[in-house]
């Protein structure tokens, strides 16, 4: 009998150790000189990193681009809003479960073991994506993990949309979500109370979006601080974007980031989206016509688990999603200057070990961890962000659900 369901031989499993890895009943059992496998897989070398970890994407709204007419690109963040709305009006469960099953296939062979998803939950869509979500979760069982955010993507003030909120955490959603931004100013104190509210009613944790601009004067980070330390939600509450901290002076951003570490707040950046989302400018000299992304280094050196994710995926907020978190971790270490190696390392636990501990995954590569592993096609982490966006082996649950064999050896 086979000692192990998978052997992967020669895995870079970090700068200087080469090691085979043995994987039964779907987690890491060994490392070191390995023998008698069911299947063999020959790295030859090659980066093993545990499986990436999407922590903020829409599959609902994926792939609309393919709706999308040539002159509804390229608006301002409200204008995509208002053609959103025209879009869901057309929604169904068939349509929403096609879209997000190609989104999740293209991560599968991109590397993604697993994925948080802001479903949104508001009067235009009702809890249609929400079952539609639902349904590929248990599809994808096994292949890959899928925790759903209810997503108020108009808003939670009035009775309808509140009441939908909780219709979709009384139907499995995994974690209430968040959206300040789309309230009126006099009702954004409001929206945080609400959701809040839900989150203890249901004993969920939260992810919100907050301070999608370079504008401070438009951020409402300082009132969700204030808001978690009143209600004790110490490492329940995730904020994603949190752009607006580049653009505090440094001495006042680094009080916000001590105490978001002091709550165990934890931070998830979008990249990609977050560069190209415009608003509608101004003339003054507040307002930039370019967007930035948070202080990603500053809050990795205050201790934040700070989680990577690609946002939207070919639709009206980012046409040009390829599902891929090796081009989301080339454009974070690039815009932000991540060049020092303990900052490189950093951004691969992003990619992996800290939104696997976003989602309560097991991730490491040490017996006993889960077996959610990739095969890169790179001998170190630089040359990850300088080759191709190949992955040529994705592994979940001890179980091969992607591999390239015309670059992989192995045996049956």
């Amino acid at each position: 009998m086979s000692e192990f369901d998978i052997i992967i031989k020669n895995a870079k499993i970090n700068e200087n150790t080469i090691s085979d890895i043995g994987i039964r009943n779907g987690a890491i059992e060994k490392l070191g000189k390995l023998e008698n496998g069911l299947k063999t897989i020959d790295a030859e070398g090659r980066f093993v990193l545990n499986g990436f970890v999407n922590s903020h994407c829409h599959l609902d709204k994926s792939n609309l681009l393919d709706k999308m007419g040539e002159g509804q690109f390229g608006k301002s963040l409200e204008e995509n809003r208002r053609l959103l709305k025209e879009l869901k009006s057309t929604y169904s469960k068939k349509d929403i479960e096609a879209r997000a099953s190609i989104a999740i296939e293209k991560m599968l062979a991109k590397g993604v073991t697993a994925i948080r998803t802001q479903v949104d939950v508001d009067p235009t869509c009702g809890l249609v994506p929400i079952e539609a979500l639902l349904q590929v979760k248990k599809k994808y069982e096994g292949r890959v993990s899928i925790e759903i955010s209810a997503f108020p993507q108009e808003g939670v003030v009035g009775d309808e949309k509140n009441e939908l909120m909780e219709k979709a955490i009384e139907k499995g959603a995994n974690v209430v979500g968040g959206l300040p931004l789309v309230e009126d100013k006099t009702n954004q104190k409001k929206h945080l109370n609400l959701i809040f509210e839900i989150a203890k009613k249901y004993g969920k944790s939260l992810d919100i979006q907050v301070d999608e601009s370079n504008d401070p004067r438009t951020s409402i980070l300082l009132e969700l601080i204030k808001k978690t330390s009143e209600e004790k939600f110490f490492n329940r509450v995730n904020v994603t974007h949190a752009i607006s901290l580049s653009r505090f002076p440094t001495q006042k951003a680094l009080g916000y980031i001590d105490e978001m570490a002091r709550l165990g707040m934890s931070v998830i950046v979008t990249p990609s989206a977050n560069m190209i989302t415009r608003f509608v400018e101004e003339s003054d000299v507040w307002m930039r016509p370019s967007n930035s992304i948070t202080r990603v280094t500053e809050l990795c050196d205050k201790g934040i688990q700070v989680s990577l994710g690609t946002d939207n995926i070919r639709d009206i907020f980012y046409p040009f999603g390829n599902c891929s978190i090796i081009r989301e971790l080339h454009m974070l270490i690039s815009a932000t200057r991540m060049t020092s190696k303990d900052h490189i390392d950093k951004a691969f636990e992003m990619a992996t070990i800290n939104g696997a501990k976003l989602l309560g995954l097991n991730y490491g590569i040490e017996p006993g961890k889960d077996a959610d592993l990739i095969i890169t096609n790179s001998f170190s982490k630089i040359d990850i962000l300088n080759n191709d966006e190949i992955v040529p082996c994705t592994i979940k649950n001890g179980k091969i659900q992607y591999i390239d064999k015309s670059i992989l050896r192995g045996d049956n």
